[in-house]
């Protein structure tokens, strides 16, 4: 997790494993962070995105939910 400056958001690197219109099919990077997890698209942004890979930026409170931190 890297601080953003913004006290409610956090940037995130995840695997992306599915995608559909209205969500990210996720899971951490590095080790244990093997729980998936679907992230709506409408409460993320997606601020670079290769094949498998992407850096998102996420309210902390859904991050926390999601177990993503």
């Amino acid at each position: 997790m890297r601080a953003t400056g913004r006290s409610d958001l956090v940037d995130l690197e995840v695997y992306v494993h599915a995608e559909t219109e209205k969500a990210l099919f996720v899971s951490g990077v590095g080790p244990g962070s093997d729980k998936r997890v679907w992230l709506p698209k409408s409460q993320i942004e997606i601020n670079d995105r290769s094949q498998f890979l992407a850096e998102i930026t996420v309210p902390e409170w859904l991050a926390i939910d999601k177990e993503l931190v």
